[in-house]
């Protein structure tokens, strides 16, 4: 009874989320079309000039959308929060932006699904059993190596986590980890449209040299601990 409440409780906090991000997006639909059309100056330009920091109660909720059904680019936001708010600002604000939408389009898949899920699935059935059985096999580091590639479509990542095995919490950090992956690698690919004549800075460097050294242990410690373990059961230890 106490299960059935949860999920019916989270069902309302998802209805409630999407009828709001609903709202935001066909009042600033002409945002979208900007952001459909690649135009970034839009947004620094006029844009930021006008709303300043309030225009992250719009940017958020569309990177949220474009991580539940792909609407534009995701690299336009991520770029348009590093030139606006700088390095940090830039990271966090689009780190907020994209987890949140990973975990709502999670949730959707998981505990709502409806016509939305069985279209989506019915589209992408091929792709999405690929994906399972790579979570299902490999778990967390699986999530966190697929969200880390910039062109992988999130939703795909999602849904399919939402149908495999994988505990919430595991889905929850494992996205967050990847994604500053994805970011990171997006930041340096569209350096030249963001740095200025200062460069990008030490600090920035150092801290996603530490983290890519640590994702690549990361994968290796886990190949290394999986490879011993097939060999003890392939032995009968």
């Amino acid at each position: 009874m106490l299960q059935m409440g949860v999920k019916l409780m989270r069902r309302t906090a998802i209805a409630v989320v999407l009828l709001i991000l609903a709202g935001l997006i066909l009042w600033r639909w002409d945002w979208v079309m900007a952001l459909r059309d690649n135009n970034l100056s839009y947004f620094t330009d006029d844009l930021f000039a006008q709303w300043g920091y309030g225009i992250l109660f719009f940017t958020i909720p569309l990177m949220i959308v474009q991580n539940v059904v792909t609407l534009f680019p995701i690299l336009i936001l991520i770029v348009f929060h590093f030139i606006v708010f700088g390095v940090w600002g830039g990271m966090l604000f689009s780190l907020i932006g994209t987890v949140s939408g990973a975990l709502l389009c999670f949730y959707l898949a998981r505990f709502v699904a409806g016509k939305w899920f069985q279209r989506y699935w019915s589209k992408n059935e091929k792709k999405l059993e690929k994906v399972i059985q790579a979570i299902s096999k490999y778990g967390v580091y699986m999530i966190v190596f697929l969200r880390s590639i910039p062109v992988m479509p999130s939703n795909l990542i999602s849904v399919a986590a939402a149908a495999s095995p994988i505990r919430e919490r595991s889905y929850v950090y494992s996205t967050i980890f990847g994604n500053v992956a994805m970011i990171g690698v997006l930041s340096f690919l569209s350096a030249p449209l963001w740095v200025d004549e200062g460069g990008i800075g030490y600090t920035y460097q150092f801290f996603f040299l530490f983290f890519f050294l640590s994702f690549i242990s990361y994968f290796i410690y886990h190949f290394i601990k999986d490879r011993k373990r097939l060999i003890r059961s392939y032995k009968g230890e």
